[in-house]
This record gives C-alpha cells, structure tokens and sequence, in this order.
C-alpha cells in the first residue's frame, strides 16, 4: 500500500503549538483533499519526549 490508499488519519498533539506544524505535513504528503482525519490535543504519552503521535488507516481494492 501508499499514502494514496490512507483512508482516515487520526492524530494526537501534546500542545497546540505542535498542532500547526502537523497539519503542514498532512498536507504535504496528501495533495489535493486529504482523507478523513481528527486532530488532538492529549496531555501526553508514555515517554515524555514524544510529542506527535499519528495513526492511519488505509484500505485497497483486492488485487490479484
């Protein structure tokens, strides 16, 4: 699979400064209109040095 097969992308932002530069990026890797996605702002993850989390789902046609 490729990013052209990300269906929905939910992300998850330690603080809103994050949020910005995030959304940059999603909209490099996705030209034109991006698939469903959520953003959030959580207070943190298991290691504090993490700052960004994201999760996509992607889905493609069976091929034979």
């Amino acid at each position: 699979m490729t990013l052209a097969d990300v269906i929905r992308i939910n992300a998850y932002v330690t603080d809103r400064e994050y949020m910005q530069g995030y959304m940059r990026s999603r909209d490099r890797q996705f030209q034109g209109t991006p698939p469903a996605s959520t953003l959030m702002i959580v207070k943190g993850f298991t290691k504090p040095e993490f700052l960004v989390e994201i999760e996509v789902v992607a889905a493609a046609p069976e091929r034979d």
